[in-house]
């Protein structure tokens, strides 16, 4: 759907609720462009936690987010929709193609500079776009080859001109004074979700491949595949993939299973990757065990399970785990986010530690959802 502007009192309701929050905090909503191609209604305002906008919170003014990775709610939303958010201490430039990657639609960035309005700009989904965010990934992983300091500048020089692409995604957008109406019922979509697939064992020969190429590449790297889970157990399906120090880029191992150029990430773990696969990646110098940031590259913003595979620098491996597409994976989510926010709201240190502890905690339990499986 063509966006063409958005309405001047929604960027001031906006910009009011970010200078109330203050601490440079972000507000964001969801908006909703109407048949002319204007922004002319919002969800309720959500305020952004120590950890930045709850996405979560965010969806769930408009869709039933219980139990639900980000993606299934996120395929529940209508068409017509663009994600609005405030950009404290920054002009309305929008750098990056994050946000349009997850939830392909237009992304709203409200400049906001000493209590003020400071520009509208926005970005909508291209395929020249998401073929640059793939050869960023590809640039980013290749000064990790580098083996010279001329070879790395080469590299970071490259990164740098590629960067300034970004400049021209942004555009600015057109506030126009016309009512701002209220949001009535929503109509959504119910029918995309994915089933929860039990998994138990993987390949030997996949584990050992993947370890293997771990070693060779270099100490700390991690490499990661996408494999298919026949009966609960995972086979190989994709070709292996070698990323940076403690991940793997999200494009680059989605374009291992099929081809993306030109698309989202949201459309291809939507419509081309199938449902019965999973994220399988090595831990070096671990057994397997995994955290949060594990939990939500898998099952919490894909809804595939993930599967970590320990290893030490001899390629002796040491185990292997997997987070499943459970429903305390979502609900430790949702509490994630209520935490951080709640960050704001406490007044003495005695309560900031509770806060800053039980964030700690919650890492700790996604750590109780990893459970051993077979390697055979």
């Amino acid at each position: 759907m063509e966006l063409k502007g958005i309405a001047v009192a929604i960027v001031d309701k906006l910009v009011e609720k970010s200078n109330y929050l203050s601490q440079g905090r972000e507000a964001g909503a969801i908006g909703f462009i109407n048949q002319d191609g204007y922004i002319d209604s919002i969800t309720e305002i959500v305020g952004a936690g120590i950890s930045g906008l709850p996405y979560r919170k965010l969806l769930s003014k408009v869709v039933d987010t219980t139990g639900r990775s980000l993606l299934e709610a996120i395929n529940q939303l209508p068409d017509n929709i663009a994600l609005i958010t405030t950009r404290p201490g920054k002009t309305g430039i929008i750098l990056g193609t994050g946000g349009i990657d997850i939830f392909n639609c237009p992304i709203v960035g409200i400049g906001v500079k000493q209590e003020k309005e400071a520009g509208v700009g926005y970005i909508i989904p291209k395929e020249k776009d998401f073929k640059l965010a793939s050869k960023s990934e590809v640039i980013k992983l290749e000064r990790l080859t580098a083996t010279t300091m001329d070879e790395e500048r080469e590299l970071i020089r490259k990164s740098a001109n590629l960067d300034l692409k970004y400049l021209d995604i942004c555009q600015e957008l057109e506030q126009v004074d016309i009512p701002v109406n209220k949001v009535e019922e929503i109509e959504t979509s119910n029918g995309w979700e994915i089933s929860d697939l039990e998994v138990n064992s993987i390949d030997k020969k996949l584990a050992q491949e993947l370890v293997d190429k771990s070693i060779e590449v270099e100490q700390g790297r991690e490499v990661a595949i996408i494999g298919l889970i026949k009966d609960g157990h995972v086979e190989k399906k994709g070709e292996i993939v070698v990323g940076g120090m403690g991940y793997v880029p999200s494009r680059m191992l989605a374009s291992s299973y099929i081809d993306i150029s030109g698309i989202s990430l949201k459309e291809a773990y939507s419509e081309l990757i199938p449902n019965n696969i999973a994220i399988v990646h090595t831990h070096p110098g671990g057994t397997g065990v995994m955290h949060r940031g594990d939990a939500m590259a898998g099952p919490g913003t894909w809804g595939r399970p993930i599967i970590a595979i320990g290893h030490d620098k001899t390629g002796e491996i040491k185990g292997a785990t997997v987070i499943e597409l459970l429903p305390e994976v979502a609900e430790l989510a949702d509490e994630y986010e209520k935490v951080s926010q709640q960050y704001y709201e406490v007044n003495t240190p005695a309560e900031e530690a509770e806060i800053r502890k039980r964030r700690f905690g919650i890492s700790q339990e996604y750590t109780d959802l990893c459970k051993s499986i077979e390697i055979k």
